[in-house]
């Protein structure tokens, strides 16, 4: 073959080849250039951050699951997605399913494990106020909750148009996911024989919804961690989202009679009597009981409460 047919037969092989490479360009994007588009693939990309009213800093909860709920502009479940091994920081994402129209993405985080009986979302049938989960309970006595973190959170509604028209769009979206557990140290000073004493916690708030609201349930009883630490009693709770109207009470009594010492909203008589706290920024609370000897008799009462180092009541003044 003389030089003239080789550089002929080489610019051939050179031009074969640019077709290949487009060939293959056109089939990996071919969703978005191809005339019938409709079965085009879509999605959102998912990115989570957590940062409150209160704070200025963003963080990157510390989770080790991941659930997601896509619901449509009717509030209609419409794709489910979930990672088991969460590395939540900046960089890290997820991807759901959806295509052509108005979405919403709601997140919940740190929910695989055995406190929490789960109802299985249904996709085209199940709403975002549908129960996702119900603390598990034995004749009202709750699951421990003890070091565990629940955090949840839905996105601003994004826009995916229709793939007939545009071929495969992927918009992204972000997720501030908020902690909806609560943890609570109470102490109580003063009494005679502290191990006598216990601390209860009520509340009917241990079902919740996929939006992330509270859901109707009956009143359980939250497990503590009870010790006495020279001479005062001290019990630790891990309790869910605390709202207004959920029944909420705390309760101080003698485990020999069951006669109480005390018993009070646990919001609106203990936490919200502190000005400084909010429920949606804070999650780590702690209420100091006073006791005295009302009559030196050997019956006791409480002189005063501090909630996070803020006296809320003072008996002596009060009465």
């Amino acid at each position: 073959m003389n030089t003239e047919r080789r550089m002929e037969h080489a610019g051939r092989i050179k031009e074969h080849s640019v077709l290949l490479s487009a060939f293959c360009i056109f089939l990996l994007l071919g969703c978005s250039v191809y005339e019938d588009t409709k079965n085009c693939v879509q999605g959102i990309y998912v990115q989570f951050y957590s940062k409150t009213a209160c704070s200025a800093d963003t963080v990157y909860p510390q989770v080790e699951d991941l659930n997601l709920y896509v619901f449509d502009s009717n509030g209609i479940l419409v794709s489910c997605g979930e990672d088991n091994n969460v590395s939540m920081q900046r960089e890290y994402s997820r991807t759901v399913d959806a295509s052509n129209g108005l979405f919403t993405v709601i997140a919940w985080a740190g929910l695989n494990n055995e406190a929490f009986d789960w109802q299985t979302p249904k996709e085209h049938i199940t709403t975002k106020n549908d129960l996702l989960f119900r603390l598990q309970r034995a004749t009202q006595q709750a699951a421990s909750l003890d070091g565990k973190r629940v955090y949840c959170g839905e996105s601003p509604t994004v826009f995916l148009p229709d793939p007939a028209d545009y071929g495969s769009v992927f918009e992204s979206v972000k997720i501030n996911i908020q902690e909806i557990t609560n943890r609570l140290t109470i102490s109580v000073e003063g009494l005679p024989q502290a191990e006598d004493y216990e601390v209860v916690i009520e509340s009917a708030n241990g079902s919740m919804n996929i939006d992330g609201s509270i859901a109707g349930d009956e009143v359980i009883r939250y497990p503590s961690q009870p010790a006495v630490k020279e001479g005062v009693l001290e019990a630790k709770f891990t309790v869910l989202k605390l709202a207004t109207g959920y029944n909420g009470t705390l309760i101080v009594k003698d485990k020999r009679d069951n006669r109480e010492l005390y018993r009070g909203d646990l919001l609106g008589t203990l936490l919200l009597k502190n000005p400084e706290v909010n429920l949606a920024c804070d999650h780590d609370f702690t209420i100091r009981f006073t006791t005295k000897d009302q009559c030196d008799c050997g019956t006791y009462m409480i002189a005063q409460i501090w909630v996070n180092n803020w006296l809320v009541h003072s008996y002596a003044t009060e009465l």
